[in-house]
């Protein structure tokens, strides 16, 4: 309710309450001090009015009325010595009936003035008072504002003298800078102010006689709100009296009777709260804190708000649940039927009735707050209907009968209803700022509720497209993806959205809400998912997503699971030429019996005969023609092996040419199914750029220097790789220099295994893929004999979740594996995969994967150098620049295999780069990572 607000300076509600009619006999006399034609002298009319109020005040006869102009300009003061009749009262009104604003700078002077009326007009003076009553009755001043400033303590914004009687001052807004809002003077009579407002100053009447007030709202500094003394008579009733939060140095009481006045004053169902220090009454020269002290003491104030349960909203204006509301009494003297702002009395039916008659205490009414929130429309595009609804709020649960909806289109439309909606088709694109469609809405009386806008863009329509994008769910359901999706707004609705996962499992319409969906496969690889999006206008569109699904690594050991030299999972012998060892795999050691669709094992020649390689795969299949192990008579030479379990359980070892014992140790396995403990370490695999985290030659990641014969060398992962969901680390390990034979082992635990991770000869360099678990970032290398320079080269990690972060950085989450059939995809001898040439030195072949499809992030290669000219090594990497690390060392003309993970570049290739010599090099597939 704007009209309601402390701030307003002149009532915009005038309408509501100014209903004066021109009486039959009576004659409309104008003022507009703006009007080309206006002419003091001239004869008021419409065509030729007056400029100032002065000359229309002093024409004016009983009967007449004068209608003044609302401008931009302030009227000259203006002295009322109208005499009106009973029956024939003079009227001031402002305005045409327009409601504008009426400011008379100076005052009003009312002087031996009889019968006025006066409604719409501003009063605005300095250093005296803006509405003053002299030797006057029966004055009527209401529906207006008066301000006062720099006045003295005892100037009167509003003064009344002492033989003037029968003066109504009703639903104003009464400021001043420092003196009372009102005075009345002894003799005074029948004065009744009524649904005033009176911002700083107070009500004072000395001995007046008849002086009533009703359903005023005070707001006051510090107490002072009403003074009735000398013998004063009359009532004080339904009103607020507040203070408005300023330091207070005196106390006095807001209402204050004095012992002449007290016999003849009633004061009743009032609202008063003091400042903290103040006291509600001072009645007959005694103090009363409370209305409650004053009752028990006096029998008055019987229906006054005790304090003690009292909270007056903000400014006085009554809120739903406000003990103000409909706790008054409408048999109060003088009180209005209307509030200050013109609104009826009206019953809460929130709030139980304590008062009579539905009357608010305070100048303001609380109304029922039925409002039009807003005017909710579906997007607009040409051609396609819009619904507009208007959005009510109604907590009274009034009755909708009745209510009519206007709603403007801004096109030239206008659509009227009954429902609360309506639909319109624009047949026009609009600028960039739309247009400001509306809604009124009115009661059956044709008084309106309220109103709405809502600025809406109309747009050709827009193309129906949908995007997907699949991803795994989670390391613990690796073979799950789910799919997200998006449709764009399409004005029409969807009557048809489905996806096809590319397995030949049935179509599955999407859900509305919007969430990825999930779905599992049967078998692990790289799938495309479709997306078909049909609308009511006909129209459809596709979407693909390629799904890569596979299985989770478990980090597992290390632990021996094969030794041909102790019988340990095969015979106790060498195996011969063309020899083939079944090693049964499935329920051994860590392996689950059932799940586990590939092992990593990390595989060690030892004692060969004869220069010979050994290939490892799934047993019950053909033997690939590739090679995991390449040797020379009489040396030891580990690999990593990545391999996929048979259906029987097995893995196959073949030897090619003399005798050999083959050793294998578990790294871990991957597997689909979630079991027991296992969901804590299923991980998928988060590839990042190769990176040196260990190199005692520098002293990087440990202590500079050579480590010693039965020592354990302890490195901690780079913050960004060791977060809690780390459970794995791809680490290629390399020693160099050392002084004797021997073995490291490579763990996430101190104590040394039996086991090898790579075994190497004096002065050897020598590399090995690891795959160890990862306990709080710590990784472990045992060295068995000698003394050695360690290196390792971190590749990626497994997570189960998402890696932990650094500064700003974020591993990816985990992708899952998919073990494919070993396969030679690049061999320079023969010019597969690129030139039929040895790499020579500081060369780099950029390597198509044309096996893989495309999303994979990294692939499982068993990367060889062949016969390098030179000591050398390779690096195997996605794209961007070099890293400073390596894969395979090789000494000159030696033939050596090495398992590596490499990113997968931004073009689908990988960079394989030669540092010394030339080298023939050999790759062969061997799976890859979603």
């Amino acid at each position: 309710m704007a009209c309601a607000a402390l701030s307003v300076l002149l009532v915009g509600c005038l309408g509501a309450g100014v209903a004066h009619a021109d009486t039959a006999a009576g004659t409309t006399l104008y003022v507009d001090d703006e009007a080309a034609g206006c002419n003091d002298t001239g004869p008021g009319s419409a065509a030729e009015p007056f400029c100032q109020i002065q000359p229309a005040a002093d024409a004016a006869v009983p009967g007449d009325t004068v209608r003044i102009a609302g401008n931009s300009t302030a009227y000259a003061p203006v002295t009322i010595r109208s005499m009106g009749t009973a029956d024939a009262p003079i009227s001031f009104l402002s305005a045409y009936g327009d409601g504008s604003s009426v400011i008379v700078a100076g005052g009003i002077t009312y002087s031996g003035a009889q019968y006025v009326d006066t409604a719409g007009i501003l009063a605005r003076t300095a250093k005296t008072s803006a509405v003053a009553v002299v030797a006057s009755q029966h004055i009527t001043y209401r529906v207006a504002s008066v301000q006062s400033t720099l006045l003295d303590a005892t100037t009167a914004a509003i003064a009344v003298d002492g033989a003037s009687s029968d003066i109504s001052l009703l639903r104003l807004r009464v400021s001043d800078g420092s003196g009372p809002d009102f005075r009345s003077a002894a003799g005074a009579r029948n004065v009744t102010l009524a649904d005033d407002l009176f911002e700083d100053g107070g009500v004072f009447a000395a001995g007046t006689t008849g002086i009533d007030l009703a359903g005023d709202t005070f707001w006051t500094a510090c107490g002072d709100a009403v003074g009735l003394t000398d013998g004063s008579s009359g009532s004080v009733e339904n009103s607020v009296a507040l203070p408005y939060g300023t330091t207070c140095t005196t106390t006095p009481a807001e209402i204050t009777v004095d012992a002449a006045s007290a016999p003849q004053v009633t004061v009743d169902y009032n609202a008063v709260n003091p400042s903290s220090a103040g006291t509600d009454y001072d009645w007959a020269g005694t103090a009363y804190a409370t209305a409650q002290a004053l009752r028990a003491a006096t029998g008055q104030a019987t229906h006054d708000l005790d304090q003690t349960d009292l909270t007056i909203p903000a400014a006085g204006l009554p809120v739903e649940h406000s003990a103000l509301v409909d706790s008054g009494d409408v048999g109060a003297p003088g009180e209005p039927a209307t509030d200050i702002d013109g609104h009826p009395r009206v019953d809460d039916p929130l709030v139980a009735d304590t008062g009579t008659g539905h009357v608010d205490r305070g100048a303001t009414e609380f109304q029922d707050p039925f409002t039009v929130n807003a005017l909710d429309m579906s997007a607009g595009y040409v051609g396609v209907p819009v619904t507009a609804t208007a959005r009510l709020s109604n907590p009274w649960s009034d009755s909708l009968a009745g209510l009519t909806y206007t709603f403007d289109f801004a096109d030239g439309t206008t659509v009227t209803s009954t429902t609360g909606s309506a639909t319109h088709t624009y047949t026009q694109v609009t600028s960039s700022t739309g247009v400001q469609a509306s809604v009124v809405v009115n009661r059956s009386d044709g008084t309106r509720v309220g109103a709405a806008d809502h600025w809406e863009r109309v747009e050709p329509v827009p193309d129906l497209t949908t995007t997907i994008g699949c991803g795994p769910t989670s390391p613990v359901q690796p073979d799950t993806a789910a799919c997200g999706y998006e449709t764009s707004l399409d004005p029409y609705s969807i009557t048809s959205d489905r996806i096809t996962f590319g397995d030949g499992s049935a179509a599955l319409s999407v859900p509305t809400a919007g969430d990825p969906v999930p779905h599992t496969y049967k078998a692990p690889g790289t799938y495309t998912v479709t997306q078909t999006v049909t609308d009511s206008d006909g129209r459809t569109t596709t979407a693909t997503a390629k799904a890569t699904v596979g299985a989770a690594f478990v980090a597992a050991g290390p632990v021996r699971m094969l030794d041909t030299r102790n019988g340990t999972g095969a015979p106790e012998r060498p195996v011969g030429a063309g020899g083939v060892v079944r090693l049964k795999v499935l329920g051994v050691g860590y392996v689950p019996a059932s799940g586990v669709t590939a092992v990593t094992l990390n595989v060690t020649d030892a004692g060969a005969t004869a220069s010979s390689y050994v290939s490892v795969y799934p047993d019950g299949t053909a033997r690939p023609s590739s090679s995991n192990l390449n040797f020379r008579a009489g040396q030891d030479n580990p690999n990593l092996v990545t391999v996929r379990v048979g259906g029987d359980g097995y893995v196959d070892l073949y030897n090619a040419h003399g005798k050999v014992n083959l050793i294998a140790d578990l790294e871990g396995y991957y597997t689909t199914t979630r079991s027991g403990t296992d969901d804590l370490h299923m991980s998928g695999l988060a590839t990042m750029a190769p990176t040196r985290v260990l190199d005692t030659r520098n002293g990087t990641g440990a202590a500079k220097g050579a480590v010693g014969p039965g020592s354990t060398t302890t490195f901690t992962l780079p913050k960004y790789a060791r977060g809690w969901a780390t459970v794995g680390a791809v680490l290629n390990v390399t020693v160099t220099g050392g002084t004797s034979g021997g073995y490291i082992t490579v763990s996430c635990s101190s104590p040394t295994p039996a086991t090898s991770t790579l075994n190497y000869r004096a002065g050897q360099t020598a590399s090995n893929l690891a795959v160890p678990c990862v306990n709080a970032g710590k990784v472990h290398i045992y060295n068995s004999a000698g003394h050695v320079q360690l290196i390792a080269d971190l590749q990626g990690v497994y997570t189960n979740e998402q890696a932990g972060t650094a500064d700003d950085w974020v591993a990816p989450s985990g992708g899952p594996f998919v073990a494919t059939a070993p396969t030679r995809f690049l061999d320079t001898r023969t010019g597969l995969g690129a030139s039929a040439k040895p790499l020579g030195a500081n060369g780099t072949l950029t390597v198509k994967l044309t096996k893989v499809p495309a999303g994979a992030t990294a692939v499982l290669v068993n990367l060889t150098g062949v016969a390098p000219t030179a000591n050398t090594h390779l690096t195997a990497y996605g794209d961007g620049a070099l890293p400073t690390v390596s894969n395979d060392n090789l000494t000159a003309g030696q033939t050596r295999p090495v398992l590596a993970v490499v990113p997968v570049g931004a073009d689908g290739s990988l960079r394989i780069h030669n540092a010394l010599g030339s080298v023939d090099v050999v790759a062969d597939l061997e799976g890859y990572y979603g």
